[in-house]
């Protein structure tokens, strides 16, 4: 019976969540969406809670959450291809953790760290063909 309980609250809940508003804020000269913003009501406002980017080609180009008007949690990045370009997480719209970057070929090209939006700690950079080819120090 409390079980019952439990889904018969979270089903309300969520029922009572606010949809989701999509917005194509701009499109490229073919056309095709560029820019798409998702927002939702809270508080008779409408907050930005997600963006996208797409390439003209209509593939996936960037794209991640928003929280307080910032950029929030994973972004990732893609080539017009599909393939992965790079990931990084953002904290109060600032670059925080591990972020990687990637060669159209799907090969890791750099990674690093960041603290508070700057580049720290030891940072690695590869060829091509996966061979480690530079290192570097940020503070």
């Amino acid at each position: 019976m409390k079980n019952i309980l439990y889904v018969f609250i979270l089903l309300i809940i969520v029922a009572c969540e606010s949809p989701v508003i999509e917005k194509i804020e701009t499109k490229h000269p073919n056309g095709e969406k560029d820019r798409v913003s998702f927002y939702q009501e809270v508080e008779g406002e409408e907050v930005k809670v997600e963006e996208k980017h797409y390439h003209i080609n209509g593939e996936l180009k960037m794209g991640g959450k928003f929280l307080d008007g910032k950029r929030e949690g994973e972004w990732k990045a893609y080539f017009d291809n599909k393939q992965l370009q790079s990931t990084g997480v953002y904290k109060e719209g600032l670059r925080i953790g591990v972020a990687k970057i990637y060669y159209p070929s799907g090969q890791l090209r750099y990674e690093g760290q960041y603290e508070n939006d700057n580049e720290v700690g030891h940072w690695k950079f590869y060829n091509e063909k996966g061979d480690l080819v530079n290192e570097k120090d940020f503070k």
